[in-house]
């Protein structure tokens, strides 16, 4: 399998799982933080969460086409490949996290930002590793 490969797969199978691990954390998660309302609103928005996941770890791993950056001679040294596969994913994740919240940061917040990159930044980190152990 060739490195561009790889890395395309990668790209994919990290956003698929990151994904569905992160959707089942979310579900638990909320499930426990559930507060029982007596008179039921109108107006249901629970699956927006979901949808911001989706289109979020998707974001994630657009971000994550800069590793291909690789490639070239420039960025052929350790550092410089590490900071093709993390710096712009970890920049958007970090960049996120303060642009949303404009108030005090609470635990709430704290555990759906985690439950939302964790899943994402450790498939990442595990391909990275599985990267560097076959191509160099």
């Amino acid at each position: 399998m060739s490195k561009r490969k790889f890395i395309l797969l990668s790209i994919l199978k990290t956003w698929f799982f990151a994904t569905f691990i992160s959707v089942v954390f979310l579900i638990v998660f909320l499930g426990i933080t559930r507060e029982i309302i007596e008179e039921p609103r109108n107006c249901d928005m629970s699956g927006l969460a979901y949808g911001f996941i989706i289109f979020w770890l998707f974001f994630l791993s657009l971000t994550s086409l800069s590793s291909l950056f690789s490639f070239l001679k420039q960025f052929q040294g350790k550092i410089q490949v590490a900071l093709c596969w993390f710096l712009l994913p970890v920049i958007a994740s970090a960049s996120s996290f303060f642009f949303i919240l404009d108030r005090e940061i609470d635990g709430q917040e704290i555990m759906v930002f985690l439950i939302i990159n964790l899943p994402w930044l450790a498939l990442w980190l595990l391909y990275y590793y599985r990267f560097n152990s076959l191509f160099r």
